[in-house]
């Protein structure tokens, strides 16, 4: 069966449907919220899938996912990666199946958060910020209350319960009436999406460093995620993390403000980064030669953002706001470990000599490593060693060469002409007496014709 993750096919047919609770979607807040984190190509295919929508659609109804290609007037690669934003941000579940007619996707759209929720987010928080900037950022966050009271009185809650004022047989609830039974088997139970997987930070530790700091002890649960990613991220050790979290805690009522913590750390570490990091150790040699051995030393120890900063350090560049969101995805969203991002950040930009991580390219690597279990960074080593052995066997063989690269696009290496290959001497050498009254006559004949 094709692969949708892997390429966009537009002989695969397709069906677009709806979550249950789509109804809570908004326009406005996709426009204003998830735009600027997704980007106009996938904005645009989350209309053209809408668009596709039908009434109690069924599989006699599917289309050729050629159509949407038309439609969005971009290359299968495009829509590729702007599917695949759709589906990091949950706006977006994709479905394969397979039938006698051939492979399909059904693609179920999903509601917005609410302008609230997605500020509560620590991921999709983050990229907005980073998508928009600090002013624009505040100016959203006050547009999402512009109907809630400008003062913050102290009020009380007066509102009647639902048994106050409606009345239920207690054996209809529980036991559900046939109708209720009937209609509830009609609705498919959603999972939920997994959450970030647990780091290593010192937890404990921060706990007892903040212990006597005026700070709402709760807030911190409620925020553990997004101290957690930004861990991840830029690699702060504890202590550096309780004095930003002191910097992002409001002195009026000692609450945690998590929106300005997203600020404190972006302005830390957005351009100087970090000097957590520190080489751990190499590990035992599982087939990597003394060179690799030392490679895996250097990628060891440091966050992604401060192993970029200092690749783009050596070659006077800088790390730019669509490579941070890069990290934040392949951390949060991939689930790879710092070590084997900043291998997949070397191979990238120091062996391939590229300016930028760009985003297809990179989730292309990221995707073959998944599936081939790269858990580490000699493991993410042993699988690049793997890959450029098996194109150089490839090379070696008789038959023209044509080798695929992590894109999956065949790469085409021209036969060089004979004379290219003679030596600096028999290029630079006089003709005798004889060759030049040869080549005049052959040229004195062909004047003639």
């Amino acid at each position: 069966m094709a692969k949708q993750e892997d390429q966009f096919a537009p002989q695969a047919a397709f069906l677009v449907t709806t979550a249950g609770d789509f109804v809570n979607f908004n326009a406005t807040t996709l426009a204003r919220f998830y735009q600027p984190v997704v980007g106009p190509t996938a904005f645009s295919l989350f209309y053209a899938l809408h668009s596709q929508l039908l009434e109690r659609p069924t599989l006699a109804d599917r289309r050729l996912q050629a159509v949407l290609i038309r439609q969005m007037n971009a290359g299968a690669e495009q829509i590729t990666h702007a599917l695949h934003r759709l589906e990091a941000v949950g706006l977006v579940r994709t479905f394969a199946g397979n039938d006698e007619q051939g492979d399909f996707y059904v693609y179920q759209l999903q509601p917005t958060l609410s302008p609230a929720a997605f500020i509560e987010d620590d991921l999709l928080s983050v990229l907005l910020l980073e998508a928009v900037g600090s002013a624009a950022f505040a100016h959203l966050a006050k547009w999402a209350r512009h109907y809630e009271l400008t003062s913050r009185p102290q009020l009380r809650e007066v509102s009647h319960r639902f048994l106050d004022e409606f009345h239920v047989a207690a054996e209809s609830v529980i036991t559900a009436p046939a109708p209720i039974k009937e209609a509830r088997q009609q609705f498919s139970v959603e999972t939920a999406r997994p959450s970030l997987a647990a780091s290593d930070f010192d937890w404990p530790t921060l706990f007892q460093l903040l212990a006597n700091q005026p700070l709402v002890k709760k807030d911190l649960d409620a925020h553990r995620q997004l101290i957690e990613v930004e861990h991840q991220l830029y690699g702060i050790d504890v202590p550096t993390m309780k004095d930003l979290i002191l910097k992002a805690v409001n002195l009026a009522d000692n609450h945690f403000d998590a929106a300005k913590f997203k600020r404190v750390v972006a302005a830390a570490y957005r351009q100087t980064g970090s000097s957590t990091g520190t080489n751990q150790p190499g590990k035992k040699d599982q087939g990597l030669t003394a060179k690799d051995q030392q490679l895996l030393k250097s990628v060891t120890g440091y966050a992604p953002a401060d192993f970029l900063q200092g690749l783009k350090e050596q070659t006077g560049g800088f790390v730019t706001a669509s490579e941070r969101h890069i990290l934040t995805h392949l951390l949060a969203d991939v689930k790879l470990s710092p070590e084997v991002i900043n291998v997949l950040s070397w191979y990238v930009i120091a062996e391939l000599d590229n300016d930028l991580l760009k985003a297809n390219f990179v989730d292309a690597i990221a995707n073959s490593w998944v599936k081939a279990g790269v858990h580490d960074g000699a493991s993410a080593l042993l699988q690049l060693k793997n890959f450029n052995q098996q194109r150089a066997a490839g090379q070696s063989k008789g038959r023209p060469r044509q080798r695929k690269n992590y894109r999956g696009r065949p790469q085409i290496e021209e036969q060089m002409p004979e004379w290219t290959k003679a030596s600096q001497a028999e290029r630079t050498k006089k003709a005798s007496q004889a060759e030049v009254q040869e080549v005049q006559a052959l040229l004195a004949k062909r004047k003639q014709k």
